[in-house]
């Protein structure tokens, strides 16, 4: 049995707190790193991050390439997907199949299990390792992991991501999320999150409002929604992102949804929040092309993992955009996507 980490709403603080250092640790931040530090000695990942070399990309973006070649050549080999709404296949991988030494702990809040017939069902919510990992303490968030849901977006999912963002004491944590079609590897609903040491442009970015809880992120390639914390609740903003994903899932349109620690939107008091981006954004379909830079969720956040060496030493601003904009969706589809979208806060 895993060991369950058990928490409260009142253990939600996160790095809100202007009394918080950038790099707190919570108890949430000790476990974690304990448990992955010790599975890293343990040999339980595909390889060491040793040799992952970074540096920020010149320009307004302030782009953080990281150099990490083995992650092309030493991951598990991506399921074929071809729709946003595959159905899960239990015949095929998926988290309740990993090594017991994978899972490093269980998430558990209190008053947090389910009514099923009448009695109380545990909801079971793994952290497991990433095998493969980008970053340190890169772990998938499988919430509820033997429903075994397909990889598209619960609005329990969002919360859970939204809570571990606020157990977290770390400015940099992250939290992830790629639909089927954006370069989600495993059909089992799952969410990323790791540690990265760099500040992002979209922790702080401008962003233009449409309607009530609803911006919208227009100055990075790909454009795309933006929500906020600040001013809500992981109930009343989990609720409102999943009205958004629920409609992307209804119409077969691929996503990434990206979960940062920034400044509020408001510009007359900015205070620290949790940023929420959502991107619609051109389909990828079939097997990944391992040697390619994707454009995924930390690529659209400003984060980029390159496998390829030669790419690396030649990256510029210009070459970055041009490469996102790659996801980009053609300008009279985005607009039907965004009135829509906006008609959903109406």
């Amino acid at each position: 049995m895993a060991e369950s980490f058990l928490y409260s709403e009142g253990d939600l603080t996160g790095v809100l707190s202007s009394e918080r250092e950038r790099y707190d640790s919570s108890k949430f931040d000790t476990l974690l790193r304990q448990k992955w530090d010790q599975a890293m000695k343990d040999g339980h990942f595909r390889y060491q991050l040793d040799k992952v070399e970074s540096k920020i990309i010149p320009g307004q973006k302030k782009y953080v390439a990281q150099l990490n070649v083995k992650r092309a050549t030493e991951r598990r080999k991506p399921q074929e997907i071809t729709i946003v709404n595959q159905k899960f296949e239990p015949k095929q991988f998926n988290f309740t199949k990993i090594k017991s030494e994978e899972v490093l702990f269980e998430l558990e809040k209190e008053e947090a299990n389910v009514l099923c017939n009448g009695e109380t069902k545990k909801r079971r919510n793994l952290v497991i390792i990433n095998v493969s990992p980008l970053e340190y303490g890169h772990i998938l968030i499988v919430p509820d992991s033997d429903a075994f849901y397909p990889q598209i977006l619960t609005q329990f999912a969002i919360k859970t991501g939204l809570e571990c963002m606020l157990l977290s004491s770390h400015r940099g944590f992250k939290v992830g999320f790629n639909s089927l079609c954006a370069f989600a590897s495993v059909n089992h609903l799952h969410l990323h999150a790791y540690y990265l040491e760099h500040d992002l442009y979209v922790e702080n970015c401008p962003v233009t409002h449409l309607k009530g809880p609803l911006y919208e992120l227009n100055v990075m390639p790909c454009p795309g929604f933006a929500f906020q914390l600040h001013k809500s609740t992981t109930e009343d903003l989990s609720r409102d992102i999943y009205k958004v994903t629920q409609y992307l899932s209804e119409h077969e349109i691929a996503h990434n949804m990206f979960l940062t620690y920034g400044e509020s939107f408001d510009s007359q008091s900015s205070v620290p929040t949790v940023r929420v981006y959502l991107w619609p954004r051109k389909k990828f379909i079939g097997i990944k092309e391992e040697a390619a830079f994707n454009v995924a969720v930390v690529e659209l956040g400003g984060h980029l993992p390159i496998k390829v060496e030669e790419l690396y030493g030649g990256l510029t601003e210009d070459s970055i955009n041009e490469t996102i904009e790659t996801a980009k969706l053609e300008d009279k589809e985005y607009q039907s996507i965004k009135d829509d979208v906006t008609q959903l806060f109406s």
